[in-house]
């Protein structure tokens, strides 16, 4: 099986964009609550929650638990719009 050019050209630019990631899944989950709770508030993460930032940015399934939290507590607010 043998690779497009497009898909070379996806995985080289995953490659090149990655992170030194210090956190795992279960770390993430740890503060993930604590951290939408900051983007809600429009709060500038702290250096302490900027490996959350990182990991989110790198992991798919904790981005999509994320985006879904952030969901909630925007309805739990009443707000039809939540922050980015």
């Amino acid at each position: 099986m043998s690779l497009s050019e497009q898909q070379v050209a996806t995985l080289l630019n995953l490659v090149s964009t990655t992170e030194p990631d210090s956190l795992d899944c279960d770390g993430c989950f740890g503060k993930i609550a604590e951290f939408a709770e900051l983007r809600l508030k429009g709060r500038s993460v702290p250096d302490a929650m900027k490996a959350v930032e990182v990991h989110l940015r790198q992991c798919h399934c904790c981005q999509t638990e994320f985006e879904a939290l952030m969901d909630a507590l925007s309805e739990l607010d009443g707000d039809t719009v939540r922050p980015q």
